[in-house]
């Protein structure tokens, strides 16, 4: 079948003689681009022409996209396929056990149903016990048996591997991140640890992950398996007989005699007599061969999409910023972060052993007699003709003379005049300075394909040459900004909110945001309120099938939730705290509608035993379904149900010793080589019980200096805290020489005493918490315990108004430490009153 497209054709012709041939020519081209798949569709209506007409959901995929694209242009013969078990007209992405008939997705996880091991209901499988027996979604494996992560640490103690248990449990929980996936390598860990020194070939592909990430860190004692069949070490991404192997090895295992050109090769597909074809017979195989949109010949595609189709001769790589070079040439993977040109591809050639220095490293130049030499010991060595050294050559004077890298930099001949600014410096390249080079890469990103930049791009381009070239030029030198600004470019439009919106990856996009923000192109907004505006409707339309549950979930978050975050922009703007609750909320409100409907009721006409029942299902997690549930019953969107409030875990009760509170304290104090962001928030935490929110939006104007006797005042509450010293200069240098990490858009006007990494934003609580960590601080621990002794000191009053908290909070903590003066002053005073 040299022509699948017109044998498809003709089949849809006879069943519908009212479409017109052009028409029908058109959409069986469309359908796909791939011959193999349009063979198997052209076997299949050849074999079954009633595949058209009967609704039997029988036959390839394709069938069903065939259909739906012939009804898109007014075929009236043609009958979209029932789902095999429901009957209805849905996709029919799955097969039904043991037949070959298609069915719907809501059956395919109906036929994977089965008893739960656990609770004794029928419900689609979600996970499996140490015994294999199924377990439903509300069941998850472990139940009892402790916290996985707690196991998985326990085994690696006994290893000795010289990282302390906190790190080892974010460790397993970065590289086994399913709860299921923790608890079934848990399991297996407690029957035979062997895995973890040396025989991980058994184990599991989380837990392979997790030695790399070990043996990365430097763990002792676990040990990167090696492929059981080679012996090599290898990533063993594949399994075979059971143990885990590595590509080579697999493939080798996996190879047979063509049945084309009968050599022994990996086989890349059958035919359809089941005989085995290899990659280089696919390739050659004349009835895989397509017309190129070029040239006319029929040969195999190189290009094949809806566009074009293009052979190997008539191939040209896209023009794109090469990742290894930096230069804009015809690069291979142009549309991946790193595309390559040809130059750069070819460095990517097996290494070889080095001649000279024994390793193992890509070929520089070859001795004489074909030996191999790297690039370090290919590169000629010369007496430096300034220092003395035999080094390196890095340039020449203009006598000739030798000169290293370290000489040749400090060097008046290394100094040019750049072609284009005529400034005497180093050049970065192509004869321009790093100010031009960083300009004419601008220009270049957002100028459009003749080269003309947009009236409405010249605030952008402004906007970021304010930054140091050096900067742009690193910023510049990754592939995703690079992407963002050409895209930009493309579009003659001002650059929005909405335009950025719409650009990936989102990351680079918003600090690009950021810098236009701080730079006054832009106008500010709250990006987490943004974020989570951009999330709720499609969340909601993906979740929620009928309109009028969506409106009342999207009434409830917006006049319980975004109302007040509009409401507190721009003095106050959405934390991630914030933006957690709002999204949890939102999945909850959902996840109960849902189970409601499963249970055969609704939001309206449920009732309290039902509310009580999906409590008793699930987790105390549920319960944050308290809020929506309220709002609903006071909208009339509910009747007379509520959810009880969850008692919350006292968070007074978890402390650190004091003597580590006052050692940490005279650590930050005393020890000059940390970070003086660290050790100014980190003494505010310990000393004056901080919480990190607060503290990373302390701005320049809270901290004074008092003109008589020169002390330093912080203002966290009504009354100005004076720092002791040496906290008080600690805070004076830091407001002197406090810096963003921001690369680009970088503003001298920082109002923040901890600047982050995005311009104009401060640093976050989140981010602090990290560094403090990393000093061993732990945030919680350390604010109760320096809350619970200045409680123990203060009264409520004093407490209140120089640490900025809330009196009722106050008076808790007063009673908490023990600290009841304030009650006898009172009783005092009544005394004196009845006297």
């Amino acid at each position: 079948m040299t022509d699948p497209h017109e044998v498809v054709a003709e089949i849809v012709a006879a069943a519908d003689p009212g479409l017109d041939p052009a028409v029908i020519e058109e959409v069986v081209r469309g359908i796909t681009v791939h011959k193999p798949r349009m063979r198997k569709l052209a076997h299949a209506l050849h074999d079954d022409p009633g595949l058209l007409v009967s609704g039997r959901p029988e036959g390839p995929k394709l069938v069903a996209v065939l259909i739906g694209a012939l009804l898109a242009v007014g075929s009236t013969r043609v009958t979209r396929p029932r789902c095999a078990h429901c009957g209805k007209q849905n996709s029919l992405n799955s097969l039904a056990t043991g037949t070959k008939e298609r069915i719907c997705g809501y059956c395919a996880i109906l036929q994977r149903e089965a008893v739960c091991g656990s609770c004794g209901r029928k419900a689609a499988v979600a996970y499996r016990d140490r015994c294999g027996r199924p377990l439903c979604q509300v069941c998850p494996p472990g139940d009892g048996d402790g916290d996985p992560v707690d196991s998985i640490t326990a085994q690696l103690d006994r290893l000795d591997t010289g990282l302390d248990g906190d790190r080892l449990a974010e460790l397993i929980t970065a590289t086994v991140p399913m709860p299921a996936q923790r608890q079934h390598l848990a399991w297996a860990l407690e029957e035979n640890p062997a895995p973890l020194t040396g025989e991980g070939a058994r184990g599991t592909p989380r837990l392979l992950a997790l030695l790399d990430c070990l043996v990365e860190q430097g763990a002792r004692g676990v040990t990167i398996p090696s492929c059981l069949s080679c012996g090599k070490r290898r990533r063993l991404k594949f399994q075979l007989d059971g143990l885990r192997c590595c590509r080579n090895c697999y493939e080798r295992a996996r190879t047979e005699p063509c049945g084309h050109c009968g050599v022994a090769k990996r086989i890349a597909t059958r035919g359809l007599d089941g005989q085995a074809v290899c990659h280089t017979c696919v390739r050659r195989d004349p009835l895989n061969f397509q017309r190129c949109s070029r040239c006319g010949r029929q040969a195999t595609p190189v290009v094949n999409n809806s566009r074009e189709t293009l052979c190997a001769s008539c191939y040209r790589p896209p023009t794109a910023t090469c990742s290894g070079c930096g230069q804009g040439k015809p690069c291979y993977r142009a549309s991946t972060d790193a595309p390559l040109c040809e130059n750069c591809m070819s460095k990517l050639r097996p290494p070889e052993t080095c001649t000279r220095c024994g390793r193992a490293r890509l070929v520089s130049v070859r001795t004489a007699d074909g030996g191999a030499l790297c690039h370090a010991c290919g590169r000629r060595k010369e007496e430096c003709s300034r220092c003395g050294r035999v080094m390196h050559v890095n340039g020449r004077t203009s006598e000739g003379e030798a000169l290293c890298g370290t000489c040749y930099g400090r060097h008046p001949v290394s100094l040019r005049n750049c072609i284009r600014c005529g400034g005497f410096e180093r050049l970065h390249h192509h004869g321009l300075c790093s100010n031009c080079a960083a300009r004419q890469q601008l220009h270049d990103l957002l100028s459009d394909d003749e080269g003309v930049l947009y009236p409405a791009h010249e605030p952008v381009f402004t906007a970021l040459t304010t930054s140091p070239a050096s900067r742009i030029l690193l910023w510049l030198s990754h592939a995703a900004p690079r992407r963002i600004l050409a895209a930009i470019g493309r579009e003659p439009q001002p650059v929005t909110h909405a335009l950025l919106d719409g650009l990936t990856p989102p990351k680079s996009a918003n600090r690009l945001r950021a810098a236009l923000v701080a730079q006054g192109v832009l106008a500010d907004r709250d990006e987490r309120l943004a974020a989570l505006e951009r999330w709720l409707g499609p969340f909601l339309d993906d979740q929620l099938p009928d309109a009028a549950e969506r409106q009342i979930v999207r009434r409830f978050v917006t006049w319980t939730h975004m109302r007040r975050l509009r409401r507190g922009f721009p003095e106050r703007r959405t934390t991630f705290s914030q933006a957690v609750v709002v999204k949890r909320e939102v999945r909850l409100a959902c996840h109960l509608i849902a189970w409601l409907h499963a249970r055969g009721t609704s939001l309206a006409d449920c009732d309290q035993a039902d509310i009580d029942q999906w409590l008793a299902d699930g987790s105390t997690y549920r319960h944050g379904t308290r809020t929506f549930v309220s709002w609903a019953v006071r909208r009339g969107h509910a009747g007379a149900i509520e959810v009880p409030a969850r008692s919350q875990a006292n968070l007074r009760t978890s402390f650190i010793d004091s003597d580590e509170r006052w050692s940490k304290a005279k650590e930050l104090l005393h020890d000059t080589t940390l970070d003086p962001v660290d050790r100014v928030a980190g003494l505010l935490l310990l000393l004056f019980a901080q919480p990190l929110t607060r503290t990373a939006t302390i701005t320049l104007d809270l901290v004074t200096q008092r003109v008589s006797d020169r002390a330093v005042l912080l203002h966290l509450g009504n009354k100005p805290l004076e720092l002791p010293p040496p906290l008080d200069q600690l805070v004076l240098d830091l407001v002197e020489r406090r810096h963003g990490h921001a690369v680009i858009g970088r503003t001298l006007d920082m109002t923040w005493l901890f600047p982050g990494g995005a311009p104009g934003q401060h640093l976050s609580a989140r981010q602090i918490m990290r560094r403090l960590k990393t000093l061993g601080i732990r945030a919680r621990h350390a604010r109760n315990t320096a809350l619970m002794d200045l409680a123990a000191q203060l009264p409520a009053s004093v407490l209140a108004d120089l640490l900025n908290l809330d009196t009722r909070t106050a008076t808790l903590w007063n009673q908490a430490a023990g600290n009841t003066r304030s009650d006898y002053a009172a009783e005092l005073a009544r005394r004196n009153q009845r006297r």
